[in-house]
């Protein structure tokens, strides 16, 4: 794979001086809510899961970073001096490098930079988008299928270990009515469920 890096060479002579490049292993939590922002991820390799989580605790699952690819809502509450507003897990082992928030600023004066950070808020707030409108005009059905099609992606394979409460869970739904749901799925041959797996035919 290609490594990351920006065509200015200013630009990228800074990130190779300050960023971080560190290894996650899968499930690793990057980010809690409430969590001071130090560092705003890049993706090398793997993909992160974004998660929102209210104050009970309760989750959504919102969208993927894959490589190449930085988190719009970290670098907004960078900007804005806030704290994280999400929950990052890593989906599966993933490299990053890790850029110190005072950069995210500072660097704004590199147009390429500026593209860069406008660039990711843009396509997050796409997805964002997509979600709201899947949680408010689709059936609970078609949300869980769109889930599995987007942890399919991200994982890289049909097979996702990965519990019913798991999922019930970031679709903040009742572990009976995911399982039901599931078991729909695989009546349909779009699933074959096992023991806290799921091997999904993301073909259908």
């Amino acid at each position: 794979m290609k490594p990351f890096s920006f065509a200015d060479k200013n630009l990228q002579h800074e990130l190779e001086t300050v960023a971080i490049r560190k290894s996650f292993a899968s499930n690793e939590v990057l980010m809690n809510p409430g969590d001071v922002i130090q560092y705003v991820p890049i993706v090398l390799t793997g993909s992160i899961r974004i998660v929102l989580q209210n104050h009970d605790g309760d989750e959504y699952f919102l969208y993927h970073l894959f490589p190449a690819e930085s988190c719009a809502l970290t670098l907004t509450c960078c900007q804005s001096r806030k704290l994280s507003e999400v929950k990052a897990v890593i989906e599966n082992d993933a490299e990053l490098l890790l850029i110190p928030v005072r950069y995210v600023d500072e660097w704004m004066k590199y147009p390429e930079w500026k593209k860069f950070v406008s660039g990711a808020q843009a396509q997050r707030f796409s997805e964002l988008l997509e979600t709201i409108e899947l949680v408010a005009f689709t059936r609970l059905d078609e949300q869980l299928w769109h889930y599995l099609i987007k942890r399919v992606q991200a994982n890289g394979s049909s097979i996702l270990n990965i519990t019913h409460q798991q999922i019930a869970n970031e679709l903040h739904s009742p572990r009976e009515v995911i399982t039901r749901l599931l078991n729909q799925l695989q009546k349909q041959e779009k699933i074959k469920l096992g023991r806290n797996s799921i091997e999904v035919n993301a073909s259908m």
